[in-house]
């Protein structure tokens, strides 16, 4: 995850800067934007405009992507997607403040801690002598990666090996004169290995439980409780039920993504209307579509490339998350054509339960139906069903030449909503 302290007005890392590392450089945020590069003007105008707005970079403006921009920032003819990338990475920041701090940060400190779930569980750290709970992690020691420090951590507090995803959520901290960053990461146990604890945590009978989700998020929600007795437990407490609430929430809300990938012109805005119509007329729930389309500007003469996508997928991802926090399912209509991509959705998504759908046809389809709509750049559905990602292991197949799209809509419907006569569940895999 981005640090944002380095990040500058323009949405520039000043970290490992050679200008700022040799000193020829003071660096935009130390120096208020007063830099060489600007000394004829006096000031650098991103910088100035930020701070007459009250924000730390263009992205987190209120008037952002504003005509202004591409004059201000006229060597990055790419600022509004990449100021785009980080608004939305900066949303999975939350910030704590203490009742004693001092209002002026000058020590930090790096904490990573892994959420691991297990049918419906979560894996905890419980101190038997002292009765607190807390999600396993600790400190970032010199030359390891966050990630590392994850496994390492988590490895040491419950003698279990796990497979971190990239960060997920970053919460900050503001006790006294200090700043606590508190990354937190999705994790799949992988092993196990001996629990290696400190003499501190020896002393209060640190060791692993599983509880359910619902019973951990229920305990840290009672942090207000040590207000004025226990601050540490307190300032503890109200950062993981934060997290939690955030990251996990979904996992009991029984509400259910459902994903169709497949190449541009195979079908899938008619199956997703199909579906949509068939869980509200059986269901009774009003499930949303959210497509990649909806966030594409798309041009017959222009070819769709990878990183188009990418610069978009995170918009899609938020959009799914707001509307599931405020209404029912979700049917994501997308054409993911590379790991990231598809990385990003599910750590995005991780905490709802996912089930995926290939959507394909034969190519004579594919080419046929590209033709008839005649809003694509030729050969695009050919490319993207070249290169489709994953190209297995889905939870089902559909080929959209094969049946209506009521049927196909059906076959899902009774995948993911199976009835007690055919004793299926969602997420079994397709044989």
């Amino acid at each position: 995850m981005t640090d944002f302290s380095q990040i500058t007005a323009c949405g520039e890392n000043c970290a490992g800067c050679p200008k700022k590392q040799d000193g020829r450089c003071p660096g935009c945020i130390e120096a208020d934007g007063y830099v060489p590069e600007w000394a004829e003007s006096g000031r650098c105008k991103v910088h100035a405009c930020t701070r007459e707005h009250g924000v730390q970079f263009c992205g987190l403006c209120a008037e952002f992507p504003c005509g202004k921009l591409p004059a201000l920032i006229p060597w990055n003819p790419d600022a509004a997607e990449q100021m785009q990338a980080l608004r939305n990475e900066h949303e999975r920041i939350a910030v704590i403040v203490g009742s004693n701090y001092t209002g002026n940060w000058r020590k930090t400190r790096t904490a990573c801690r892994g959420i691991i779930l297990r049918d419906g569980k979560l894996l905890l750290s419980y101190e038997t002598v002292t009765g607190q709970w807390m999600i396993p992690g600790g400190g970032l020691e010199k030359g390891e990666s966050e990630r590392e420090c994850c496994i390492r951590e988590t490895a040491e507090e419950t003698g279990l090996l796990i497979q971190p995803t990239d960060c997920v959520l970053e919460i900050d901290e503001y006790y006294g004169e200090f700043k606590w960053v508190n990354r937190y990461f999705f994790g799949e146990v992988t092993g196990e290995t001996a629990v290696c604890l400190t003499a501190g945590e020896k002393e209060v009978g640190m060791e692993p439980r599983w509880l359910p989700l619902e019973e951990a998020i229920r305990i840290f929600s009672g942090h207000a409780a040590f207000t004025g007795t226990d601050e540490m437990r307190r300032g503890m407490y109200l950062r993981e039920y934060t997290a939690l609430s955030r990251l996990c929430g979904g996992a009991a809300s029984g509400k259910q993504v459902i994903l169709l990938n497949g190449p541009s012109s195979s079908g899938k805005s008619t199956l997703a209307g199909e579906l949509r119509a068939l869980i509200g007329e059986k269901r009774n729930e009003r499930f949303e579509v959210v497509s990649i389309d909806d966030f594409m500007e798309t041009d017959p003469m222009e070819t769709i490339y990878e990183d188009d996508v990418y610069a978009v997928s995170g918009s899609l991802c938020e959009r799914v998350l707001e509307k599931l926090r405020t209404g029912g399912g979700v049917i994501i209509d997308h054409v993911i054509t590379s790991g990231r991509i598809f990385r990003q959705l599910k750590e995005m998504l991780h905490a709802y339960p996912l089930f995926t759908v290939r959507i394909t046809c034969p190519p004579e389809v594919l080419e046929e139906r590209e033709r008839a709509r005649g809003d694509r750049c030729p050969g695009s559905a050919e490319a993207s069903a070249k290169y489709l990602f994953p190209q297995s292991g889905y939870d089902l197949v559909i080929d959209t030449a094969a049946r209506p799209p009521r049927a196909n809509a059906l076959s899902i419907f009774e995948r993911v909503f199976p009835d007690e006569r055919t004793g299926r569940r969602a997420g079994d895999k397709q044989q």
